[in-house]
């Protein structure tokens, strides 16, 4: 066998002062849709009317309440990836660690039988 190409996706559901993110990473060593228009982080917040893309761009014709919301948002949004970073490596991704050891483990029986 040959490995040719990795993809990386994880996910991350964040409570943050009263709202509600959707933060996820996705990487890859070999071309992907996956990430086709848009950057390795993406940030989605829960809201009223659906599920929206976290706003962190203003255009020159915006207000300034709209500028000062976006460069607002555009500092939430690392704090957010920061937060996702420090947690990379969690209890519950030490748990699947474990589970997949244990596969590992149990197929090289299966495989040495």
């Amino acid at each position: 066998m040959q490995l040719q190409m990795n993809q990386i996706s994880r996910d991350w559901t964040i409570l943050h002062a009263g709202r509600k993110f959707y933060v996820n990473y996705t990487d890859s060593d070999g071309q992907t849709l996956a990430l086709c228009n848009r950057n390795n982080w993406e940030v989605w917040e829960e809201t009223d009317e659906g599920t929206e893309e976290l706003d962190v761009y203003f255009s020159k014709g915006d207000t300034p309440k709209e500028q000062r919301k976006a460069e607002n948002n555009s500092l939430l949004k690392e704090r957010l990836i920061m937060f996702c970073i420090e947690n990379w490596d969690s209890q519950f991704m030490q748990e699947i660690k474990a589970k997949l050891q244990e596969q590992k483990g149990l197929l090289g029986g299966i495989l040495n039988d």
